[in-house]
């Protein structure tokens, strides 16, 4: 049952389907949407998805969101199977973006990338606990070439009490203290802390499954 619609979340909708259709900045009224209703949500792994049904003159397409794509209601007569491709598309992009990164940041975080990138190759094909910990030693490799990487930065003003070379808590807290302040500095010191320990921990966990 279609659901009613704020002006304002119908109009973004709207403009996004005549955007993504090329027909924004006609005045040929068959180009123009006219009609927006939202026909279903979804929550799913704590994310939120709405469906909208978008009627054009010639053609109709589901709008579904987080993120927001269209699909031709030709190519699918239902929405929920419209939404079932969505979410399959959307995590078979955010798994590539797992290990994308531009090449000059790729250049700042050099070793730690490729070691990272390493544990989400791992992680993708890791089906027995063995497997998970060579994960995590991946993962405690990752953080090690990271907190070595940045030693001798420009940018960090050389500690009173230098950190051990493999002290990766350490080093995370002087490279947060360097580069944040107030809760972010709280934040991304506390973060390090925790992704260390989970490193440690399922490295040393022979029932791990996930």
């Amino acid at each position: 049952m279609a659901q009613p619609l704020p002006a304002s979340e119908e109009k973004s909708i709207r403009n996004y389907v005549e955007l993504e259709c090329g027909t924004a900045d006609s005045s040929d009224p068959d180009n123009k949407v006219t009609l927006v209703q939202k026909v279903s949500s979804y929550r799913l792994v704590g994310t939120d998805y709405d469906v909208y049904d978008v009627h054009l003159p010639k053609e109709r397409w589901w709008v579904i969101t987080n993120p927001t794509n269209l699909y031709s209601q030709e190519s699918f007569p239902e929405y929920d199977v419209a939404f079932s491709f969505h979410v399959g598309l959307m995590l078979r992009v955010m798994n590539r973006n797992r290990v994308e990164i531009e090449e000059e940041k790729a250049e700042e975080v050099g070793g730690a990338w490729r070691r990272y990138e390493a544990a989400v190759g791992a992680m993708d094909s890791a089906r027995e606990a063995e497997d998970y910990q060579g994960v995590a030693i991946k993962c405690r490799e990752t953080l090690l070439a990271f907190g070595r990487e940045h030693q001798e930065a420009e940018w960090l003003t050389p500690p009173e009490v230098k950190c051990k070379v493999n002290d990766f808590k350490g080093w995370a807290k002087l490279y947060a203290q360097e580069l944040s302040t107030g809760r972010m500095r709280r934040y991304l010191s506390e973060i390090s802390d925790k992704a260390w320990d989970v490193a440690v921990s399922l490295q040393h966990d022979y029932n791990a499954t996930e």
